[in-house]
């Protein structure tokens, strides 16, 4: 583990303050949940991940409709890659998602991207042809994305594959 060198005291209802420096760089922000666990004698924080929970789920139901529609998706949390459809390496799940990736996010809106219009979701993966980039919310919170690639334009097909299965995540991680 990585030490910072960073001391800080617990106030009297046992609140810490984590350094913005470090809330940068691991891309923590106002609202994220923390997992906080024990290891030995140190408290370990983690990002919490309601994606990351039901991933099994999430991979199974990206490659039915890989199937179904010969589309290529990806599904990440705000942090990671969660699920990939069969075209894609399976080495590139857990892969920290690029920061260019996380501004697209962080927009909150449907975009689409033309074919020469590269998205760098991470390292070793940047898609150069035609997608669509949609945000998936949990009772209106920002947990991650779904993109569904195309070949030289964006279709209705992708934009709506893109729809149903940001809603369908969206919809099973409320229930």
């Amino acid at each position: 583990m990585k030490t910072t060198g960073v001391v800080r005291r617990i106030d009297e209802l046992g609140r810490i303050v984590v350094p913005k420096e470090m809330r940068r760089t691991l891309r923590i922000r106002e609202g994220d949940s923390l997992e906080i666990s024990s290891d030995n004698d140190s408290i370990v924080l983690k990002k919490y991940s309601l994606v990351e929970s039901v991933d099994n789920f999430i991979t199974q139901y990206v490659e039915a409709v890989h199937l179904s529609s010969k589309k290529e998706i990806i599904v990440t949390d705000t942090e990671k890659i969660i699920a990939l459809s069969s075209g894609f390496r399976k080495n590139l799940i857990g892969k920290k998602i690029d920061v260019r990736l996380d501004d697209i996010m962080q927009k909150k809106s449907t975009q689409v991207f033309e074919k020469g219009n590269p998205i760098d979701v991470c390292e070793g993966l940047s898609i150069n042809c035609a997608s669509v980039v949609k945000p998936i919310s949990v009772y209106g919170d920002l947990i991650g994305v779904v993109i569904v690639l195309g070949d030289d334009v964006a279709t209705d097909t992708e934009k709506m594959l893109a729809e149903l299965t940001a809603l369908f995540v969206g919809k099973y991680l409320e229930a």
